[in-house]
């Protein structure tokens, strides 16, 4: 009996004893942030600390390999309310996850400007990071992972970004939140070289201008980006591939205008880019190859200039749905190549006939949405097929200057070198045979 109250004795004492350790610890980090000078630094030892923490003047916390910041599982695990804060190399985990509080919570929650976040890996929260009404924010090397495809209802995003302006975000890995980057009301930010992977959309982006997309790979996702209710957005290099779902997408740009979409590759997606209720738009320089729908453009769409595209392996290279619509595929005697057979009697990489693209597809997703349940299957093609034989098939695209296949350059000095060569050999052969 003594043994046993002696045992329940002491393993009371070991939980009182972590948890006053506990306490300890995170009145130990917020106290030594605390008494940090404004402008200096905080170097972390290569062990876990535990938060929830609060920065509220400009200084640098900087950790090693093994420094982590584990939150209570509510509210922010760091929340920045100081201008000029610098977080650097910090595992962070364990934000709060409801839906149901007055805030949704975040590994890092900034609410000033000019703070520098980089090398960062954060797991087991609802954001990663959550910029608030920021300006000038430097987010570089960031690492954030979700708890996957079913559970989108229960967590949030990698980076959420909202009434935030001229922010950089690069070389991130975003994977298995809901939206990898969230943008909404806000302007002038760039985000360049960064992954975005096995999420819902890999950028989500509402009700801003002007901002920049470099060098981003969009794979894997629902959606690879989506760009809805917003002006004056450049897409450069980025990569949209194996986004495939019944309604996926490399690029949706819906309610948009003057969005410049160039040198970009669209690659295995069900539909590399989807058009709706937007004009003014420039395509241009983009690759399309091996996508179901290469670019599927709805008639609410107008006033577009494709030009310099690459189609090639497409099941169907362009689809326009709802009628005919008012855009322009060619400019200035520039269209786009189609990887079909056309004249080029002049040699000036352009064909000699105005090239008409046709489809029967539209008018079976107009009629049935189902229609793209079944964009993959061999019946598509045949489909297809049978419709152009039998001229059933409506114009999607007239591009009057198509650009044909690369080809290099006849060497004449090769080939005059090789006429005289056969020449001398012919000529020996028949000396010979006449001895």
């Amino acid at each position: 009996m003594k043994k046993r109250l002696l045992m329940l004795t002491l393993v009371i004492c070991s939980f009182l004893f972590a948890s006053v350790a506990s306490a300890k610890e995170e009145a130990l980090l917020q106290q030594l942030i605390e008494e940090v000078p404004t402008g200096g630094t905080l170097e972390l030892e290569g062990k876990p600390y535990t938060g929830n923490i609060v920065i509220s003047k400009p200084i640098t916390v900087i950790g090693k390999e093994g420094t982590s910041i584990e939150g209570d599982g509510t509210g922010n695990v760091i929340e920045i309310r100081s201008d000029g804060v610098t977080l650097d190399t910090l595992a962070i985990s364990g934000s709060g996850m409801s839906r149901s509080s007055q805030e949704e919570h975040s590994g890092v929650r900034v609410m000033a400007n000019d703070a520098i976040l980089t090398n960062l890996t954060i797991t087991n929260s609802f954001h990663g990071i959550f910029l608030n009404k920021s300006k000038n924010t430097r987010m570089s090397n960031i690492t954030v992972v979700g708890h996957g495809a079913d559970q989108l209802g229960t967590q949030g995003n990698g980076i959420h970004i909202m009434r935030s302006s001229e922010n950089y975000i690069d070389n991130s890995y975003l994977e298995k939140t809901r939206d990898g980057i969230y943008v909404e009301y806000s302007h002038n930010n760039f985000i360049d070289n960064n992954t975005m992977t096995d999420t819902r959309y890999g950028l989500h982006y509402m009700y801003s201008n002007y901002n920049s997309f470099k060098e981003n790979d969009f794979i894997k996702n629902v959606g690879g980006a989506a760009i809805m209710h917003s002006d004056h957005i450049h897409l450069e290099n980025n990569k949209f591939s194996f986004n495939q779902g019944s309604r996926s997408f490399g690029l949706l740009i819906q309610t948009s205008r003057d969005i410049h979409v160039l040198n970009n590759e669209f690659h295995l997606n069900q539909r590399g880019l989807y058009l709706e209720q937007s004009t003014s738009n420039r395509i241009e320089g983009n690759d399309f190859f091996q996508n179901e729908i290469g670019i599927e453009l709805w008639t609410s769409s107008t006033s577009h200039v494709f030009i310099k595209n690459q189609f090639n392996n497409n099941k169907v290279h362009a689809l326009t749905v709802g009628g005919e619509s008012n855009n322009d595929w060619f400019e200035n005697g520039v269209g786009n190549y189609w990887n079909m057979p056309l004249l080029d009697l002049n040699q000036n990489g352009i064909g000699d006939d105005p090239l008409e693209y046709s489809s029967s597809l539209s008018e079976l997703v107009e009629e049935n949405e189902l229609a793209y349940l079944f964009l993959s299957s061999p019946a598509i093609t045949i489909y297809e097929k049978a419709n152009d034989l039998l001229t059933h098939q409506k114009v999607m695209a007239f591009d009057k200057y198509p650009i044909m296949s690369e080809r290099k350059p006849i060497n004449m000095t090769g080939v005059g070198v090789g006429i005289i060569l056969v020449s001398a050999v012919v000529y020996v052969y028949r000396r010979r045979a006449l001895r």
